[in-house]
């Protein structure tokens, strides 16, 4: 039987510079190229749409809400709570509700009346 034996040592091939193809300055130059310049436009456009859609522009034009059409104005006279002027404003109404409505419109953060005090009432409905 005879053995078949291999050399590791092959011809010696002399080095030379590597050369790029064609395909390979795509790969190399091109394609990061087109990525960054995708990036800046998505970039550029994110920031216009959202001064064109910011919350901020939205708010800048409003119209006045005349509070006449919706409530009218008691002053408060010695006494006085606001369950009783609820039930005096708009007797028609669950007079919790009207309440509610008095402590929104005027914004008030206590039950406690002053006499002589301005305050806004539903309109009844």
């Amino acid at each position: 039987m005879s053995a078949l034996v291999f050399s590791q040592a092959g011809p010696h091939i002399p080095a030379r510079p590597l050369t790029l193809t064609r395909r390979g300055r795509v790969l190399l130059l091109g394609i990061p190229s087109i990525l960054v310049a995708s990036a800046l436009v998505f970039t550029l456009l994110a920031v216009l749409l959202g001064a064109i859609a910011s919350p901020a522009n939205a708010a800048t034009t409003h119209s006045s809400v005349d509070m006449a059409d919706y409530a009218g104005t008691v002053t408060v006279l010695q006494g006085q709570s606001l369950w009783s002027i609820a039930a005096a404003s708009d007797p028609t109404r669950d007079i919790r509700d009207v309440v509610s409505d008095i402590v929104a419109l005027n914004g008030l953060t206590t039950g406690v009346l002053q006499a002589g005090q301005q305050l806004y009432v539903p309109r009844a409905k």
